[in-house]
């Protein structure tokens, strides 16, 4: 027999009244919401729910189970059950909603709000036992401070959502960017223009049911423990020490975990000295002062009518590619490889991306920056200014989300350009919006593909993945699978274009590479997490008009190339060249200068020739 003080359990009682509860429960919480997601569209299959943070909330979930049902007894864990609830279904309920329905941020982040619904979900429990053990002032200052946590965690949600529907987006980087920059006159035309009376007293009626509905969930949380007996298994001291270390773990697990969550996460990144945010924001605010009275170098040299598009990759590790490594087992490139020989395309480079992240690496990418100049991206301009400068009309189609801050680069860059086109959809449905696009004489499209980003599966239409002639035996299969999906959307915007849109060029390269264990990352850091796809195509008339592009394409080939340098490349292809442009940085111009001795990574803290692969 294994007893516990104040209530003797035998093992079977254990088993049944504390283990199986435990593990249930939050089985059961997962089944459910795996079938709600399911209909969202980003959870289309079970691998799609492979990601750690959703793994950690699982991890959370247990924990909290097996501690309430250690320490509380049954009676008391149903009495509180219903006032419990609220908060944790308010948070889970809202994000679940943004992530799977809505896809307002990467879903990857969906995780971390389970976490917090396990730990809201706790937190009542804990509370009722201090007050069950103070009273006075004490007892007072605890029901206040409850309170006041019961009334921010009913706001922040709802301004969440108030938000998306007020603006069609959610409230993000973007959103607190907005904020920062807004001075006291337009907060006074904006009050003036959506501050109506009615809207005020709307507002003001939704404050005070809140601060009600804060008001009457402390009080019923509190008669929940009015006698105070009940509460627990027991009193001995195993129970009392049980206690209090799930009050150490849930207080101090809550306290680590909202720092994580919106809108704490929000203000953090906001106000790190050197982060991302800033980074953004300088660049951001810059941007239209660098653009103005952006002019050609050479504009005489007159444009051809047609269209140029840019394909950016996500993940596309070259080494999988079997048209860039012909030793590759699985034939993941069947039309690019038969592309290889072809005198209208240019692809045997040594590429690399400039940083193993998307943000880093698509901000330099997409802009005049890079690591090799003086110029950083508070004084650069990107490719959509060029190339509307020059006259092209411009279009940006993106399988990403808006507002994840791994993309926020990129959405400033893209929000600049004619149209832009957000789609929740497989990258093969970039032809589609292509068949709706205006008539344009010239046209630079941008076409932002979700291409081989984690989960890898889930990149794939599962009808199709039998088709891809990938080997299930491979021990790549899924990142494979995206390689050759990836393949056959690229041939598949090209022939389009190619029929429809009087296509000149089209230039494709990956954001970052992809390790098979670490994927991608700062640390620790591999080198192949930087090896990245590279292709030119020009078309025979275009070439015909600019004779020297292809050869000086084809010369340069074996020659060390950074995707930071596609600005300079791109604009030089769309005779854009402005006051930005550099022919050392552009691999279709005679006097490109980069050499395996100059050739740097990782945001020029690391260098080419320092490439184990380069050995081998």
């Amino acid at each position: 027999m294994i007893s516990l003080k104040g209530e003797g359990l035998s093992l079977r009682d254990i088993l049944k009244k504390i283990v199986i509860p435990s593990v249930c429960f939050p089985w059961g919480i997962a089944a459910f919401l795996m079938f709600i997601l399911h209909f969202g569209g980003d959870f289309p299959d079970i691998y799609s729910y492979a990601q750690p943070r959703l793994g950690a909330a699982f991890t959370v979930m247990l924990i909290v189970s097996f501690g309430l049902f250690s320490v509380f007894s049954k009676d008391y864990l149903k009495r509180l059950l219903p006032w419990a609830v609220i908060l944790p279904l308010l948070w889970a309920g809202t994000f679940t909603w943004a992530y799977g329905f809505a896809s307002l941020p990467e879903k990857k982040h969906l995780g971390d709000y389970y976490v917090l619904g396990a730990l809201l979900f706790s937190l009542p429990y804990v509370y009722t036992i201090g007050l069950t053990k103070c009273g006075g002032y004490v007892r007072a200052a605890l029901q206040v401070m409850y309170g006041a946590f019961s009334f921010f965690m009913l706001l922040f949600p709802l301004i969440y959502m108030s938000y998306y529907w007020r603006f069609g987006g959610e409230m993000d980087l973007f959103a607190l960017m907005a904020v920062r920059a807004t001075h006291w006159e337009e907060v006074k035309e904006f009050l003036s223009t959506m501050g109506s009376p009615l809207v005020l007293g709307l507002a003001i009626g939704v404050l005070l049911l809140l601060l009600l509905a804060a008001y009457v969930l402390t009080q019923q949380v509190g008669r929940c423990a009015e006698s105070g007996e009940g509460l627990l298994r027991g009193s001995g001291k195993k129970i009392k020490v049980g206690l209090i270390v799930i009050s150490i773990l849930f207080f101090g697990g809550f306290i680590r975990q909202i720092i994580h969550v919106f809108p704490i996460n929000l203000y953090r990144t906001m106000n790190s000295k050197g982060s991302e945010f800033q980074l953004l924001q300088n660049f951001n605010t810059n941007l239209d002062k660098n653009t103005a009275g952006l002019k050609l170098i050479d504009p005489a040299d007159g444009l051809d009518e047609g269209t140029h598009i840019v394909i950016i990759g996500e993940s596309a590790n070259r080494d999988h590619l079997k048209a860039f490594t012909p030793s590759y087992p699985e034939d993941t490139t069947p039309w690019l490889s038969s592309k290889v020989n072809d005198p209208d395309f240019s692809l045997n480079y040594m590429a690399y991306s400039n940083f193993p992240n998307t943000l880093m690496s698509l901000s330099y990418a997409m802009t005049s920056a890079n690591q090799y100049g003086d110029m950083d991206l508070s004084h650069a301009v990107s490719m959509v200014d060029a190339a509307r400068a020059a006259g092209y009309r411009t279009d940006w189609i993106s399988f990403h989300n808006r507002s994840s801050l791994s993309s926020a680069g990129v959405t400033l860059i893209a929000e600049r350009s004619d149209a832009s086109f957000w789609e929740k959809n497989y990258d093969e449905y970039a032809v589609d919006v292509m068949k709706k696009l205006p008539p344009a004489k010239r046209r630079v499209l941008f076409i932002n593909i979700m291409g081989s980003h984690y989960t890898y599966l889930a990149r794939v239409p599962a009808d199709q993945r039998g088709a891809l002639g990938i080997s299930e035996n491979d021990p790549y299969y899924g990142y494979d699978l995206t390689v050759a999906y990836t393949d056959r959307v690229i041939r598949d915007i090209f022939e389009y274009a190619k029929t429809h849109m009087n296509l000149k060029s089209l230039v494709y390269f990956s954001d970052h590479g992809e390790n098979m264990e670490h994927f991608h990352s700062t640390s620790p850091f591999f080198y192949d997490m930087v090896h990245i796809p590279f292709f030119v195509y020009l078309s025979p008339d275009y070439q015909a008009a600019h004779p020297s592009l292809m050869p000086v394409l084809k010369s340069h080939e074996k020659r060390p190339f950074t995707n930071d340098l596609a600005f300079d490349t791109v604009t030089g292809l769309w005779r854009a060249r402005t006051k930005f442009y550099h022919a050392a940085y552009d691999i279709s111009s005679p006097d490109y200068a980069i050499t395996m001795e100059d050739a740097k990574t990782f945001g020029g803290k690391r260098m080419v020739k320092d490439d184990p692969a380069l050995a081998k």
